[in-house]
């Protein structure tokens, strides 16, 4: 998935305190397959930013096999205000969509569904082989997803010359923020992603690096899969 259609931006959202700083999500859609006693069990996995978005990847799944035995499912929607869903789709109470739900839990993942479908192949796995199947097929199918800590940042739209703009963008890059959108023209325009936590060290830096010629201007706010926190970057 290319970086850019990885953002999430935040829209409606109430005060800054209610929104989370960071979460964990999947980077991409990954679907896995399994046997055990020769049911066949596949399991899909991909980020969804809303309910909606979680019924219609289930419905998908279930266009997909449509001759299946189960469609088993499991998602947490809702960031702040979490939504958790899940549904057994006909098997034992608690041996199927509970263990596929534990699974996003444990991970402790959020914007993510996963639907487990069941081919049932003759033979009765019991309470206990079906609970491990279902979670065992969630578990690799979150996996092949790939979890990835999404952060909340800024976006700042800054202006710079031409050599300013080579300096700054060697400190941002061992700061590890995202630079896009460069436009070169008498000056430089680019855009920078900074998580709020680093929103002083950012302002500070620009100034010392340009002697407060930089241009800096906020713009939104968007969710980035970034690296964890590292010390503020050392001044040149």
């Amino acid at each position: 998935m290319a970086p850019d259609a990885f953002l999430s931006e935040i829209q409606g959202a109430g005060p800054i305190d209610l929104i989370r700083r960071q979460y964990r999500t999947v980077q991409k859609s990954a679907r896995i397959e399994l046997e055990e006693k020769k049911s066949r069990f596949i399991a899909a996995c991909r980020p969804v930013g809303t309910e909606a978005e979680a019924q219609a990847f289930l419905s998908s799944e279930r266009g997909a096999y449509p001759d299946a035995s189960h469609h088993v499912y499991a998602w947490i929607t809702g960031g702040v205000y979490s939504h958790q869903r899940y549904s057994d789709d006909g098997e034992p109470q608690g041996t199927a969509g509970m263990p596929v739900l534990d699974v996003l839990r444990y991970q402790e993942l959020e914007q993510v569904a996963v639907v487990v479908t069941r081919y049932f192949g003759g033979t009765l796995l019991g309470t206990g082989g079906l609970s491990r199947a279902y979670g065992q097929a969630a578990v690799q199918a979150v996996e092949a997803a790939r979890p990835v800590l999404m952060r909340l940042c800024r976006e700042y739209q800054v202006t710079a010359s031409y050599t300013d703009h080579e300096r700054l963008s060697r400190a941002w890059l061992q700061a590890g923020w995202r630079c896009s959108g460069a436009v070169f023209g008498i000056d430089v325009d680019i855009k920078v992603q900074v998580p709020l936590e680093s929103d002083d060290a950012f302002r500070q830096l620009c100034a010392d690096l340009t002697g407060g010629a930089a241009l800096i201007e906020p713009q939104r706010q968007v969710y980035l899969p970034l690296p964890p926190p590292d010390p503020p970057p050392a001044r040149a």
